[in-house]
């Protein structure tokens, strides 16, 4: 949601300035901070800057004049629409000018009723930030960059009292890189947000995508223990959610068993999750223990398509095996008919069930890939005749363009 950009300025009645910096900025710093008249101030700012571009004290009083003017604008503009903005680039230029008094003079301190340069930085920060999005919404990611770098630049004057502010600056820093294929770049921004150590999940299921990319198994590991150490429960399902393909992916069986189990107690009425558990399950060969949370999540939602589709994959791979065990035995020497004729048998009794728990599944969705590929099949194992709305779904699905 877009912030309304709203500062209160403190003002103070003041009698003396800075005596060493230039007479015209007294002037600027009279009209901002005891006259309250901006654009007067802006008119003697204007005038004084030029030549003193070496002064920080000029610098940390166009910052506070161009913070103000920006406000000034924006009322202006509220008030009446046909209102010109003057200065479009005034957040950012107010922005800048508080860093470069700070990088000029790092121990520099503002007259009274001026914002210092800490507290400058900090206020453009979110304003600048929603400038940002709105560039990435309008896919102008180098000018969404430009502006992300200088939220990120202003965040880290106080990064630990701003730490999850300048963490999510580095998510859609990261997301920009992303947007335009530099995963180099979009690497290194997330690793300095995971440096901060703060509780959002994105930060370290990004950085877990990218490792499965590199396919660095140990990274993959060690950002979910990281993670882990973080995020407080509440925030966690998506990282319980990659743990069990993190154990899927190093075949660790027994770890994925344990963690799906403790899971689903604690998400037995959500059937998204249910989905994803039994998915795991299902593929290690866990089909009466899949089955058992299936049949506990449908009792609640009887009608929930993907909790269907698990229980016909449940049974197709149940179904499945046995057609490996038929043709294992037509392997061996001398060939085993009666045993691959058992193993048929049985295969087909199961794809029978599965059958049922696909056809209810395509009835509710019938334009759903995977469950149709999966049902045809099915069909066609079992010598049954695919209806034509199905088959020519599966046929545009494979067709060549």
């Amino acid at each position: 949601m877009k912030k309304m950009f709203l500062f209160t300025i403190l003002i103070f009645f003041t009698g003396h300035f800075l005596m060493a910096q230039p007479a015209c900025l007294n002037d600027a710093i009279y009209a901002l901070t005891s006259l309250r008249e901006v654009p007067k101030a802006k008119n003697y700012l204007d005038k004084c800057f030029p030549g003193n571009e070496s002064s920080p004290d000029a610098w940390l009083v166009r910052g506070n004049v161009f913070i103000q003017y920006y406000e000034y604008e924006l009322e202006r503009k509220n008030k009446d629409s046909r209102y010109v903005i003057k200065v479009p680039d005034a957040l950012i230029i107010a922005n800048e000018s508080f860093y470069k008094a700070l990088e000029l003079k790092p121990d520099i301190k503002a007259s009274r009723g001026l914002f210092d340069p800490k507290e400058g930085q900090l206020l453009t920060a979110a304003p600048i930030s929603d400038l940002a999005h709105d560039a990435m919404k309008n896919e102008n990611y180098a000018e969404a960059i430009r502006l992300l770098n200088l939220v990120v630049r202003s965040y880290k004057a106080d990064t630990r009292g701003y730490a999850l502010s300048l963490a999510y600056a580095y998510l859609d820093l990261a997301d920009c890189y992303y947007f335009i294929g530099d995963a180099t770049n979009q690497k290194k921004i997330l690793l300095d947000a995971a440096k901060l150590n703060v509780a959002l999940p994105d930060i370290y299921l990004n950085l877990y995508d990218l490792y499965i990319q590199e396919k660095d198994t140990l990274k993959c590991g060690e950002i979910l223990v990281q993670a882990r150490k973080i995020l407080p429960d509440s925030l966690t399902t998506n990282i319980k959610i990659y743990e069990l393909d993190y154990f899927s992916m190093i075949g660790d069986t027994a770890k994925l068993k344990n963690a799906a189990i403790k899971m689903f107690e604690d998400f037995k009425e959500n059937p998204a999750v249910i989905s994803i558990i039994t998915n795991h399950l299902i593929n290690i060969k866990e089909y009466i223990l899949a089955e058992n949370m299936l049949n506990e999540g449908l009792r609640l939602s009887p009608d929930d398509v993907k909790l269907l589709q698990q229980m016909a994959y449940r049974f197709n791979c149940e179904a499945l095996d046995f057609i490996q065990i038929k043709d294992e035995k037509l392997k061996e020497k001398p060939k085993k008919y009666t045993d691959a004729e058992k193993a048929l048998n049985k295969a087909n009794d199961i794809f029978e069930v599965a059958s049922v728990w696909a056809e209810k599944a395509y009835i509710i969705n019938p334009n759903d890939r995977d469950n149709n590929i999966m049902y045809s099949r099915i069909l066609v194992r079992l010598n049954k005749e695919v209806p034509q709305e199905l088959q020519e779904k599966v046929d545009s699905y494979f067709k060549q363009h």
